[in-house]
């Protein structure tokens, strides 16, 4: 034992909490991190607020301690009401995660996640807090919290300000805060200081400002795109753990651009992010091994990833995984669980899947019991102005699937959809038009409806303007022409 750390021993030994605090730094600097947070701990009963903090913080990262999120609240609480505001930011932090509200500390107690939606409001207050007292990292957590919640500032350009001061104290996030707010400018001026900014909070050690300096080398934001370069800033963040510089050089390695192409390594990259969190990530993996040029592809693989990708909330991988699980990737295909992500892919924005929902609904492949539950859900789109709905509910009224036929109404449906530009509504809508089902025929407005779905090439709009052209042979042939060419079956007959 050296002199230096004995002298240490015997000052904590006296019980006063700032030697022990001391003693547990120099056994950190030795990499004793268990009988560091002992001395921590020490220190923190001893009612010493910098001490609580560091316990806190011990607790929440698991340094010489297991992970506990109630203790580490615990004891950040106890310094943050004493004016710590290492504390205060830090809760801040955890209140903008959705860490907030009751706990229960316990020997088993609850590991580090999120309970709840962010509370702005209390980080706003905690943050300001800790600014008051002279924290930079705090004003730039402030200034991020304001961005968020504006309605919270006190001026319109309170979190700016922030940033900026932040920045002039040193702070590596209100570097970051200033830059993005500078680069929002997009003065020539004002990119040249982000830059500068940006540079010193990478070189402080910030990932974010790694990973955004990767995104504008690679858009060309202030000058020529320089894949190597947004490469090398993207690894940079990703090895300090960025999730979104993962992903970013998880595809350049995917692509080969701004560096060699190494699939194995981009695919451990983009694990790493997906298993993190990230949608993108996970719904890549999900083509990578899906793709037709691997030797074979590994649909099961496919969907596990599309599934991860869609419970992160990605609209198109709820759409690709209905149709893995169609395909039997995951063994026999489950009619209500294909229905189900279908419906989950169009209400977050994919109106391809319409498609694929009406070919289910059409197809009689639900049971009796689902197709009353798909009527609600269709009924339930058309009160939020979703017309695809309204042609399907008259698919269904049409032809009697899942309620009894009602030509009339659903000659109604159709009609509604096609006003609101639906094109299939359009040509369903049409054909009744035409033969007169559901109401007195209208050929006049049956033959505006096909010619306007015709210009859009749907083959059945075409197939009718051929019938509708009767002894003009030549425009009969050639819209038959069209539809065959659109993959129209009688067409095809019609043409040879």
């Amino acid at each position: 034992m050296s002199a230096t750390m004995l002298r240490a021993r015997l000052r904590a030994a006296s019980g006063r909490p700032q030697a022990r605090l001391l003693l547990a730094d120099q056994l950190a600097d030795r990499g004793s991190a268990i009988q560091a947070a002992r001395y921590i701990a020490a220190a923190a009963r001893g009612g010493m607020p910098e001490a609580q903090a560091r316990l806190g913080l011990c607790y929440l990262r698991g340094n010489g301690v297991p992970p506990n999120q109630a203790e580490a609240r615990h004891w950040l609480e106890r310094a943050a009401d004493a004016g710590d505001a290492t504390a205060q930011t830090e809760l801040a932090s955890l209140a903008l995660r959705g860490v907030s509200g009751p706990y229960q500390r316990g020997t088993f107690s609850a590991p580090n996640v999120a309970t709840g939606e962010p509370n702005y409001s209390l980080a706003a207050e905690l943050a300001r807090r800790a600014a008051k007292a002279g924290s930079a990292e705090a004003r730039a957590l402030l200034g991020y919290i304001l961005s968020l919640a504006p309605s919270m500032a006190e001026t319109p350009d309170e979190a700016d300000a922030l940033y900026r001061d932040s920045a002039k104290a040193g702070s590596p996030l209100g570097q970051f805060g200033h830059a993005l707010t500078l680069l929002r400018a997009a003065t020539p001026e004002a990119m040249s200081e982000a830059r500068d900014l940006l540079s010193d909070a990478a070189d402080a050690g910030l990932p974010s400002a790694h990973f955004l300096f990767g995104a504008m080398a690679e858009s060309g934001m202030g000058g020529a795109p320089d894949p190597d370069v947004a490469v090398t800033h993207y690894r940079t963040a990703a090895e300090q753990g960025h999730n979104g510089a993962k992903t970013r050089l998880g595809l350049a390695l995917l692509s080969g651009r701004g560096t060699k192409r190494n699939l194995v390594e981009a695919e451990t990259w983009l694990r790493r992010a997906a298993n993190d969190g990230d949608a993108v990530a996970a719904a890549v993996l999900g083509d990578f091994h899906a793709s037709p040029d691997r030797e074979p592809a590994n649909l099961e693989e496919a969907a596990h990833w599309y599934r991860h990708a869609a419970e992160l909330g990605h609209a198109g991988s709820a759409h690709v995984l209905a149709r893995a699980i169609s395909a039997g990737a995951e063994g026999n295909p489950d009619p209500r669980e294909i229905v189900a992500w279908l419906r989950t892919a169009i209400e977050r924005g994919d109106s391809a899947a319409w498609a694929d929902l009406g070919g289910m609904i059409a197809s009689s492949a639900l049971p009796l019991d689902q197709l009353s539950v798909m009527h609600g859900w269709l009924q339930r789109m058309i009160q939020e102005d979703r017309p695809e709905a309204g042609y399907y509910v008259g698919v269904c009224v049409n032809c009697g699937i899942g309620t009894p036929a009602d030509e009339v109404l659903a000659r109604r449906y159709y009609l509604w959809a096609a006003g609101e530009g639906v094109i299939e509504a359009m040509v369903a809508a049409g054909e009744m038009l035409l033969n007169g089902r559901g109401g007195r025929a209208d050929p006049t407005v049956a033959r505006a409806l096909f010619q306007y779905a015709a210009k859009r090439d749907h083959p059945g709009a075409h197939y009718a303007l051929g019938v509708m052209a009767g002894h003009d042979r030549e425009s009969a042939m050639v819209h038959f022409g069209r539809a065959a060419a659109l993959g129209h079956a009688k067409a095809r007959l019609l043409t040879g």
